[in-house]
């Protein structure tokens, strides 16, 4: 009998030396490991095969910084990984590090599990924003405050059929250059049954950049009121329904939809993100150009893609490392890497004066588009509280503004009734 009781306390110390040694499985790198290992979630939002580029990037950080590991977790889309980074954060284990959109960068501000981030910036020194382009700082900050630092970012073009362009008698070399112009292009492209004149993604995204380029506004700067009902923002979806009734535009299609009927020549033109520039490069059959996005009144490019976040409720010294290892993953060297093998505009200036850079931009200068059009380009709609819910809310309405179930005026005021409510708690 003394024997068995022995043993089983034997077996029992074992165990919980064990889970002491081990800790969580989540959690790594304890106190007494020389190692520490930081969990980074990232999203995939565009084709191509994204997560092998970025689990090499961050094999090749822990290479060169052997007290770190970097456990590079893809978690979904943007909207998935923003949720397992939310949920993982409640119940008291948050990565270290997340990618994540302007919309849910906010909303990670509002539910407390975004670090702030002015104390590491002040630590670089002044001139330390400057390796980024100014238009990609625009989504890093939550009512005038940096929470983020940008990474995947892009901006979004124009993708154009060469070969569809000349045989409708257009200069395969210049796209249109405003919305009138996008619409006598689309009446040459159009094959009806066959091939669309133009896709546009039926994304909240879209429907941000068309009232901005129509002279409108989305929200204030404090992200507490929505304005998605003034006479420009209707005009706007009038324009783009019109579209559909012609004949020129599907009803609905998502950004992976466009990109799979661009490459299989069933659009002529689609709006779609830099970051499918690789994909596309890599899939078509044709000659294939990008231009800016059409004006309306006004050149309006905002960016898109996601931001690093690092998350609160773990050590200042975790804390400090997923720091460095931001940095790292912005310096000319890496930001040149992800952008060639992702297609998304290299945030930090400096990597376009590298040669392999030089190269890239020469044997796809599609990518320079992209880059060059950052001139007109500012940080992505909506910028509010709760942002996620108000995006998703703008894309229910937007399709079903282009199924034509509800009509363009209606929707648009119901979408702003919709926001009022949403938004009424923190006025």
């Amino acid at each position: 009998m003394m024997k068995k009781v022995l043993m089983v306390m034997l077996v029992s110390m074992l165990a919980v030396t064990t889970i002491f040694a081990n800790g969580s499985s989540e959690q790594a790198g304890s106190a007494d490991s020389e190692k520490m290992t930081l969990r980074f979630f990232f999203p995939i939002g565009t084709a191509g095969d994204l997560a092998t580029i970025m689990t090499g990037l961050c094999d090749e950080y822990s290479a060169q910084n052997p007290e770190v590991e970097i456990e590079a977790i893809y978690a979904g889309d943007y909207v998935q990984t923003f949720q397992r980074t939310l949920t993982s954060s409640r119940a008291g284990n948050p990565p270290d590090v997340a990618v994540l959109t302007n919309a849910d960068v906010w909303t990670a501000v509002d539910e407390g599990i975004a670090l702030p981030l002015q104390s590491f910036i002040d630590a670089e020194g002044p001139d330390f924003l400057d390796r980024f382009f100014p238009a990609m700082l625009d989504d890093c900050k939550v009512a005038g405050e940096y929470v983020a630092i940008p990474f995947q970012k892009s901006t979004h073009v124009l993708y154009y059929n060469k070969d569809m362009f000349r045989a409708a008698g257009l200069d395969p070399e210049k796209g249109p250059e405003t919305w009138d112009e996008l619409v006598e292009y689309c009446k040459l492209l159009t094959v009806p049954g066959e091939v669309y004149g133009v896709e546009i993604p039926i994304d909240f995204y879209y429907l941000a950049v068309f009232i901005l380029q129509n002279g409108g506004t989305i929200n204030n700067l404090e992200g507490t009121e929505t304005y998605l009902d003034s006479p420009e923002a209707i005009e706007t979806v009038r324009f783009l329904r019109s579209l559909v009734e012609a004949g020129y535009a599907p009803a609905k299609r998502l950004y992976g939809d466009s990109s799979s009927d661009f490459v299989a020549g069933k659009a002529a033109m689609m709006y779609n993100s830099s970051g499918s520039l690789a994909f596309v490069r890599d899939s078509c059959a044709f000659d294939w150009g990008v231009c800016y996005l059409p004006a309306g009144k006004e050149r309006v490019a905002p960016t898109g893609g996601g931001q690093f976040v690092i998350c609160q409720g773990t050590s200042p010294e975790r804390q400090q490392a997923a720091w460095e290892f931001i940095k790292w993953m912005t310096e000319p060297e890496q930001a040149a890497e992800w952008s060639i093998g992702s297609g998304f505009i290299a945030v930090n200036p400096g990597a376009f004066d590298l040669p392999v850079m030089i190269e890239y931009n020469e044997s796809l200068p599609q990518a320079v588009v992209a880059r060059n059009q950052l001139e007109y380009a500012m940080g992505e709609y909506p910028k509010t509280h709760d942002a996620r819910q108000i995006a998703q809310t703008m894309s229910t309405a937007f399709e079903s503004i282009m199924a034509g179930i509800v009509d363009p005026e209606t929707a648009m005021r119901e979408l702003q009734a919709d926001c009022d409510s949403i938004l009424s708690k923190y006025r």
